[in-house]
C-alpha cells in the first residue's frame, strides 16, 4: 500500500558545534569520510552545490562493490542551524521524497541534530531508510568521535 506521506525521524545528541555539523553534512570532502550506512561501506562520490536549488549526490558502496546513488537538490540553507533538501531513493527520478537537518546547540561541547525524512513511498521504503539514516548516524557519530 502506498503513502507517500510516512514520517520518518532520527535524533541525535553528538558531540560537535552546529557548525561543524553543517559542515559535515555539506563540504563533499567531509561527506566522503562518513555519509554511509555502514562501516564496511565508503563514499567513494560525494557531491555539494551549496546554494538554492544547487544540485547534491552521494554514492556508497558496499564491500562487494554493489552502488547506491542517491541524490537531490537543496530547497533550504541556514548555516549552521538548518538544511532542507530532496532525496531521490537510489537516484530515482520519479521517487522525491524531503530530509530536513536541524542542529541545535545544547552546550559548549553538544548539538542535538533532528533529521526528518518526509514522502516514503510504504513501509517497505521507511524501514530502508531508517536502517540507512541510522547506519549514517553512527558512522558520522564515529567520524565526530575520531
Amino acid at each position: 500500500m502506498a503513502t507517500d506521506n510516512l514520517v520518518l525521524v532520527v535524533q541525535r545528541k553528538l558531540k560537535a558545534s552546529p557548525e561543524r555539523l553543517f559542515d559535515a553534512w555539506t563540504k563533499p570532502e567531509l561527506m566522503k569520510q562518513w555519509f554511509h550506512a555502514g562501516s564496511k561501506m565508503t563514499t567513494p562520490v560525494a557531491e555539494a552545490d551549496l546554494k538554492l536549488g544547487g544540485p547534491w549526490q552521494v554514492v556508497m558502496r558496499q564491500s562487494d562493490g554493489i552502488e547506491h546513488l542517491n541524490n537531490g537538490k537543496y530547497l533550504v540553507i541556514e548555516r549552521p542551524h538548518k538544511l532542507v533538501f530532496t532525496w531521490h531513493p537510489k537516484g530515482q527520478a520519479d521517487f522525491e521524497t524531503k530530509v530536513t537537518l536541524l542542529f541545535k546547540k545544547v552546550s559548549d561541547e553538544f548539538t542535538e541534530m533532528t533529521l526528518t525524512h518526509e514522502g516514503l513511498r510504504d513501509q517497505d521504503w521507511y524501514d530502508k531508510h531508517n536502517a540507512g539514516w541510522t547506519g549514517c548516524v553512527a558512522t558520522l557519530e564515529k567520524w565526530l568521535e575520531a
